[in-house]
Formats: structure tokens, sequence, C-alpha cells
């Protein structure tokens, strides 16, 4: 295999700018994302379930295993920890606004003056405690690269039609499906709304939390395919709806990794039905649980 540089490493090293679409939201899909060399070395490297798992049992749900642990872990291959440091990194950011940039700055016009500089200046850390502690101190965007497991034994819709939360800027999944995964379903659905859920342009009314909307609510325009070495990246806004197909019975488990980043501010508004809404807001008042259990 040649040489791995910080470029061929990289999840957009064979991105292109024309193949980015804008409609309904900035986003772009990529078959065969890496070079075949090095994602099968990749594959052949990937951790051991139980790894991911760090300790917990593998019931029918989503399981994952943050960079901040990835890094630290000498049982995890060092191509697959250097993989994962180029992606917490200030470089993957430079290459990711090189491609999409103008793009987050067209759905934020404010982006930059509520950071405090411009885009390409962004400050970048690794957000230093996964899932729990989203926000690296002193970072403008926190970066995360997450190794992912999803089960389904039984029949179930892995998750349907939502928005991810609203400090997101960006996400992204590289599928690495194994060969003996004959399962039907957890396929990426690219989604537009079919009623009006925009109170105004940077809020989306969503009908549960954390953020999911109503079927009827939506309608598909793509669906990405589950398959090895396929990405798919997205901008995320109160309009990045997206859903994953239901997924058949199968022993073998979902794989992807999961790429993200957080800026320290909300970029959108969950409107919430007002039933929920009030509940919300009694839960947070004091001894107002006691109420909020009717609602």
């Amino acid at each position: 295999m040649a040489p791995i540089t910080p470029h061929r490493l990289s999840i957009l090293s064979r991105a292109a700018k024309s193949a980015l679409r804008t409609e309904p939201y900035p986003h772009l899909v990529i078959e065969n994302a890496l070079d075949e060399a090095l994602y099968a070395e990749l594959e052949r490297a990937f951790p051991r379930d139980d790894i991911i798992l760090d300790g917990r049992a593998p019931i029918d749900r989503w399981f994952d295993y943050p960079a901040c642990k990835v890094i630290e872990d000498a049982r995890i291959a060092p191509l697959w920890r250097e993989f994962f440091a180029h992606h917490t990194s200030q470089a993957f950011f430079a290459e990711l606004v090189a491609l999409v940039g103008p793009s987050m700055l067209a759905l934020r016009p404010d982006l930059e003056k509520r950071v405090g500089r411009r885009l390409p200046e962004f400050s970048v850390a690794m957000r230093p405690g996964g899932r729990g502690d989203p926000l690296a101190p002193g970072a403008d965007v926190s970066m995360e690269c997450q190794f992912y497991l999803n089960y389904t034994r039984a029949p179930r819709v892995v998750r349907g039609p939502h928005v991810d939360r609203p400090s997101e800027l960006f996400a992204a999944l590289l599928y690495f499906r194994r060969e003996e995964d004959d399962c039907t379903g957890s396929d990426l659905e690219i989604c537009t709304a079919a009623s009006d859920l925009y109170p105004h342009d940077h809020a989306v009314r969503i009908d549960r939390l954390p953020a999911e909307i109503d079927d009827e609510k939506v309608r598909t325009l793509k669906t990405v395919r589950y398959a090895a070495n396929t990405l798919v990246l997205f901008l995320n806004s109160a309009r990045s709806i997206h859903a994953v197909t239901p997924r058949s019975p199968t022993r073998v488990p979902r794989r992807h990794i999961n790429f993200c980043c957080d800026v320290r501010f909300d970029l959108f508004d969950l409107k919430l039905p007002a039933r929920l809404a009030a509940k919300r807001a009694l839960e947070a008042a004091p001894m107002g649980w006691r109420l909020a259990k009717f609602l």
C-alpha cells in the first residue's frame, strides 16, 4: 500500500465541490470514499465489537466509542488512531471549510460574527469526553469521530425522520458494512418537509424529543444505500431532516464511523408542541415534575 498521507487518510480525499448538492440542504454522497487499499486495511483492523461496546451489553440500540477513548486505546490499531486524530484536527476542519465553507455561511450568515473570527480561522479541538462532554474548552468548534455499532436482532426502525442537535455544524457517516451482513434496510434518507414545519428560517417544529418529526410530515428525496466505503456528509440546519430505513433482523450489527462538530451556541431552534413545551418547563421548575408527569 502507498504511504499514508493525511490527505489520503481523509474521508474528503475524493470529494469534489461539483458533488455537493444544495437541495433540500447541502449534502454530498461519495461511493468508494477512501482509497480501496486503505479501506481494506482499515476493515481488517476494525476493532472487535466488545471494544466498542466498552462493557455494555449488546442490546438492540446503538453504541458509540468516541475519539477521546480511541486515541488512548492501545488495543486499537495505530492506523485507526491516526485516522481518528486526523478527523478531529485543525487540518481536517480546514479541508471541510475549503469544500463547504461557502454553504456554511449561506446557511448562517452570522456564523463568523457570533464566533468572532473568520471561518478558516476557527480554533479546533477534539471533544474531551465524547457524547457526555461535547464542548472542548476554549475551542470554537469541538470535533468528534466515533465508532458506531447498531444492533437490530428484532425488526425495528433504527430512527425515523429527525434533525440533529442544534449546536452541530455538520455530520458525516462512513459505512463499514460487513461482507456477511445480508439484512435489508439501514439506508439513510435525505428528507424534506411535506408540510409547514418552519415558523422562521432558523427554527423547525418537532413532534417528539429529542428532535423527531412525524413520518407524514416529510417526504424522502434521496436514499443513500448502506454500503461499504460509502460516505454521506451534510451541513446541519433546521431543514436537514433525515432518517434511517427500517432494518431487518440480523445478528450482524450495523457499523459506521460518525463524524461531527459542535459550536458553542445553537444554530437553530426546536419548536415543541404546546403540551410538550409545557411539560419541559414544569420539569425544569422546582417540584414541577409532580405536575409534569400528568402531561
